[in-house]
């Protein structure tokens, strides 16, 4: 019973409670993850993010993601990475570079798994203008930073074979937008997922959910319900 608590605690009411303005998408959002561990204290991994959207009719973003982490302990690791990401709409593309840090504090109880990931990004988004109607010239580069906090829940369901277990896992990341400073000023979007992940192979695992992404869009709301693929390899 604690552990349907914590869920329903942390499941986002705008999932609930969206109105007929919302503006609602399907999209699908696949992963590749690698990470390499150099000792153990240093790893370094990468992201490959590919998303499509209008019932995979259309491409959404294409998003690179490289870092380095320090794993103080098995409670507290620190990460620097960067990100490189290319968004597709409907009147032009346009691509977005930023830098990020981040703090990931985690820890049990019983057989389930905490996470409690911080993360500061500053971004350098291309600006277009629009010069005749229907056509857009890139214009110049806007300095934004922003805000991020992921909970994750997670637990052990039941074992296949050879003690390999199905994982739960459950987690809700809020985006605040702060502008050039660090106080934050408005909700940039709010992520919330529920899935299951399962250990392929020793060092594979292969992850299957579904995710809300809530985000306002000037003067409504945009829900785009995805299904969302994770395959991580550990070297």
């Amino acid at each position: 019973m604690k552990y349907i608590k914590i869920i329903l605690f942390i499941i986002p009411i705008t999932v609930f409670s969206q109105n007929p303005t919302t503006e609602k998408s399907y999209s699908s959002w696949n992963s590749l993850i690698i990470d390499y561990t150099i000792n153990n204290k240093v790893y370094i991994k990468n992201e490959a993010h590919f998303r499509r959207t209008d019932f995979l009719k259309n491409w959404q973003q294409i998003l690179i993601r490289p870092s380095i982490h320090y794993k103080f302990n098995t409670t507290l690791d620190f990460g620097i990475g960067y990100s490189f990401a290319k968004n597709y709409r409907a009147t032009h593309n346009f691509n977005e570079n930023n830098v990020w840090e981040q703090v990931t504090l985690s820890h049990t109880s019983g057989k389930s798994n905490f996470k409690h990931r911080f993360r500061f990004e500053q971004r350098f988004i291309e600006q277009f203008v629009e010069v005749t109607p229907n056509v857009f010239k890139a214009n110049e580069t806007d300095y934004k930073m922003r805000f991020r906090y992921r909970f994750t829940f997670q637990i052990p369901l039941f074992t296949v074979y050879n003690n390999t277990k199905i994982k739960a896992a459950v987690f809700d990341e809020i985006w605040l937008n702060t502008d050039s400073g660090i106080v934050p000023k408005s909700l940039n979007q709010n992520w919330f997922y529920v899935g299951l992940s399962y250990p392929i192979l020793k060092n594979t695992s292969i992850g299957l959910g579904y995710m809300n992404d809530y985000m306002p869009i000037a003067d409504h709301f945009r829900s785009n319900h995805i299904l969302q693929t994770t395959l991580k390899f550990h070297i």
